[in-house]
């Protein structure tokens, strides 16, 4: 983790699930690769809105080039922010880490997922790694791709005193642990 991120200090209200889960996602979240392109795709649809807007402002409505430009530039409105909530829901989904790791083997690429069940004070985190098929010499077959999939939980009071303050050394021990057991899982 970083300095800047390790001493912003995060406090919540510890009632609140989506408050806890936040935090958490916060605390772990170093890629920003997701929203960037949620707000690249929201800012391009704000673009084509304004455009219509100004357009529309500098000439008639009645004339049919502005009920035109106006149509067109609402519709690029509502394509791009379909596309950012479809990103969001099928691309993304609840990742909120991805990384890479340069092996001997190769590229190994992890991804953190994470979420919580209704009324349940638990956070779920789950772990993917995959590593590239392995390049093997002469005539045998490489190696399959290996894919390795782990879910922990582990419930928010173990990281959050009685203020709400969310103990950053506690939370990445655990991930740090996590992690430790996917990979050796995935050595295996």
């Amino acid at each position: 983790m970083t300095t800047e991120t390790s001493a912003r200090v995060i406090k919540v209200d510890k009632s609140n699930l989506m408050d806890l889960k936040g935090a958490c996602d916060d605390a772990l979240r170093e890629s920003h690769r997701h929203t960037d392109t949620k707000l690249a795709f929201g800012y391009l649809g704000c673009v084509f809105a304004a455009a219509g807007s100004y357009y529309g402002y500098i000439h008639p409505f009645e004339e049919p080039d502005t009920k035109f430009w106006t149509f067109i530039s609402v519709g690029l409105y509502f394509f791009f922010n379909a596309l950012m909530m479809g990103y969001a829901q099928f691309v993304e989904k609840n990742t909120v880490f991805l990384g890479s790791k340069t092996t001997s083997e190769g590229t190994q690429t992890i991804s953190v997922g994470t979420g919580v069940r209704n009324y349940d004070p638990f956070y779920i985190i789950n772990i993917d790694m995959t590593q590239p098929p392995r390049k093997s010499s002469g005539s045998v077959a490489p190696k399959p791709k290996k894919a390795t999939h782990q879910e922990y939980s582990t419930a928010f009071r173990f990281w959050f005193d009685e203020d709400g303050v969310l103990a950053r050394d506690l939370f990445e021990a655990d991930l740090k642990k996590f992690l430790a057991n996917t990979e050796a899982t995935h050595l295996d």
